[in-house]
C-alpha cells in the first residue's frame, strides 16, 4: 500500500488494480474499501476500455476492462503527490492522485499504437455512507431511485454531494458526461436487500453498451485527460 497525505487529507493507493483503498478527510472516510452484500470486496478503481459489460462479446475484455487487476507502477511519489502508469492493450494510463486543501484525481490515457480504437472510461467510486445512503442527496435531488434502478443520468462538471450525517462535498469533473448509480443487493423473499454502507457513483465518459457500438473515438497517438476533484 501506497500512502500519502497533508493535514487533512489521507489517501491511500493499492498499486495491485491501481485502486483507492481509502481516502478520508480530518478522520472521515470519504472513498473506502467495503466487503458487499454479494461477497466481493469493492473500492474505487478506473473502468477502461470499457466501462460493465460492455465490449465483454464484442471485444473479449473483462468486466470493467483489465487494469483494475494489474499491477501499476510507481513514476513519482512525495507527500502529497503519487503518480502510477500501466501499459496494455496498446493503450498507457497514468493516474495522478495529489492533495491539497482538496483532493484531485486525473486520469490521462494515450493510445499507444498508430491506429484509431474504441475506449469507454470511467472512475468507480464507493462512497462511504456511514450506514444509509438513501436520502442522498446530488445536486439538490434525491438519488434514491436512480440507485435502485441501476441507472445513468447527465452530470454537471460542478456538482455537490450530500450524504445524511456526513460532511457536504464539492465534486469538480473533467472529461466525463454521466454518472451510473448503483449498490450491491441480493434477492430475499423477492425483494432487493440493498448494502447500506456505500453508495456508487460512477462518472463516465460515455454509457454503459458505447463500445458496442463499434465507432472509434481515440485517435492513433492521441491521449485523453479525466479528471475529477473532491472538496468540502
Amino acid at each position: 500500500m501506497e500512502i500519502i497525505q497533508n493535514n487533512d487529507w489521507v489517501l491511500t493507493i493499492d498499486l495491485n488494480g491501481g485502486r483507492i483503498k481509502e481516502l478520508s478527510y480530518k478522520g472521515e472516510k470519504v472513498l473506502g474499501t467495503f466487503e458487499r452484500i454479494d461477497g466481493k470486496q469493492g473500492n474505487t478503481h478506473i473502468c477502461c476500455p470499457n466501462f460493465g459489460g460492455e465490449g465483454m462479446e464484442k471485444f473479449g475484455l473483462p468486466f470493467h476492462g483489465p487494469f483494475r487487476n494489474l499491477e501499476w507502477n510507481i513514476v513519482y511519489k512525495d507527500e502529497n503527490k503519487i503518480e502510477i502508469e500501466i501499459e496494455s492493450l496498446d493503450l498507457k494510463i497514468k493516474q495522478i492522485f495529489g492533495l491539497t486543501d482538496s483532493f484531485e484525481q486525473r486520469v490521462i490515457v494515450k493510445n499507444l499504437s498508430n491506429k484509431s480504437r474504441l475506449i469507454n472510461m470511467a472512475i468507480h467510486n464507493y462512497w462511504d455512507t456511514k450506514n444509509d445512503w438513501q436520502g442522498t442527496k446530488l445536486n439538490n435531488q434525491l438519488i434514491d431511485e436512480l440507485v435502485k434502478s441501476d441507472s445513468d443520468q447527465k452530470l454537471l462538471s460542478k456538482n455537490t454531494l450530500e450524504i445524511p450525517g456526513k460532511l457536504k462535498y464539492k465534486w469538480d469533473l473533467e472529461g466525463f458526461k454521466y454518472g451510473r448509480f448503483w449498490t450491491s443487493f441480493k434477492e430475499v423473499e423477492e425483494k432487493k436487500e440493498y448494502d447500506s454502507d456505500y453508495v456508487c457513483i460512477e462518472p463516465s465518459w460515455e454509457k454503459q453498451g458505447f463500445l458496442d457500438k463499434g465507432e472509434n473515438n481515440l485517435f492513433g497517438l492521441a491521449t485523453f485527460e479525466f479528471k475529477q476533484k473532491i472538496e468540502i
